[in-house]
């Protein structure tokens, strides 16, 4: 890794503008619903912030519980 870069990742998730084509999906997630456009963009803004600078080489899973690691 090269002195001042930072390098992340965030995997694709199932948001509000699909959540109609996924009832089964909301039905087996413990909060009955899908995550939020804002709830995801906190969890990218914290990755892209300073206080992330610890946090390589791991997964944070936005999933809303729906699996557990």
């Amino acid at each position: 890794m090269s002195r001042g870069v930072l390098v992340t990742g965030a995997s694709r998730g199932i948001g509000r503008a699909v959540a109609v084509a996924f009832a089964e999906v909301r039905a087996q997630s413990p909060f009955h619903r899908v995550a939020e456009p804002a709830e995801i963009a906190t969890a990218v803004r914290y990755l892209a912030s300073p206080e992330a600078v610890w946090s390589s080489g791991s997964v944070l899973d936005v999933n809303g519980a729906s699996y557990l690691r």
